[in-house]
C-alpha cells in the first residue's frame, strides 16, 4: 500500500512538473477554456430553464465561474505566491469589467439585432477571454522581476 503511494505521489509531481513546463500561453488557454466551458454550459442550462431572463442567467454564470477562474489562474498559470486578497481583489475586478463588457454586447447583440443568445455569447466570451490574458498576466498576476544580481544573490540565501 505505501509503496503504491510513493508511486502514485512520484507520477502526480511528474505531471506538475510537465504542467509547468508548457507555454504559459497555452496554460492560460487551457485552464481559461476550461472556465469558459464551464460557464457557457450553466449559462445554456439557465437559458434552457428560463428563456426570458438571460441577463440574471449570465450573472449567475458568472458569480460560479469566477472563483474557480481565480483559483486557476493563481495556481495553474501564473504560479504567484502570496499576495491572495491583492490579486483576488484584482482578479474580481478584471472579470467584472468582462462581465459588464459582456452583458452590454450580448444586449447589444440579442435585444437590438435579434442574434441567437447562445451564438452571441460563445463570441464573446471568445473576445474577453483572449483580452482577460494580457490584463490578468500584467495587472492582476503581474509579478516584480527581479535583477540579475538580486537572482544571484538568492543563491546564497
Amino acid at each position: 500500500m505505501l509503496q503504491n503511494l510513493k508511486t502514485w505521489f512520484v507520477q502526480e509531481k511528474s505531471y506538475i512538473d510537465h504542467w509547468f513546463d508548457i507555454d504559459e500561453r497555452w496554460r492560460y488557454l487551457t485552464v481559461a477554456l476550461t472556465n469558459v466551458v464551464f460557464k457557457y454550459l450553466v449559462f445554456f442550462v439557465l437559458t434552457l430553464m428560463y428563456r426570458q431572463n438571460y441577463q440574471l442567467n449570465l450573472l449567475l454564470s458568472w458569480l460560479l465561474s469566477s472563483f474557480t477562474a481565480f483559483i486557476g489562474y493563481k495556481i495553474l498559470v501564473f504560479a504567484t505566491e502570496g499576495n491572495h486578497l491583492k490579486e483576488y481583489f484584482k482578479s474580481t475586478m478584471i472579470l467584472a469589467i468582462g462581465y459588464v463588457i459582456n452583458s452590454f454586447f450580448l444586449w447589444i447583440f440579442v435585444e437590438k439585432n435579434g442574434f441567437n443568445p447562445y451564438l452571441s455569447q460563445a463570441l464573446i466570451l471568445f473576445v474577453i477571454t483572449l483580452a482577460n490574458f494580457l490584463l490578468f498576466k500584467y495587472f492582476a498576476f503581474k509579478q516584480e522581476k527581479k535583477h540579475f544580481w538580486e537572482k544571484i544573490y538568492a543563491v546564497f540565501d
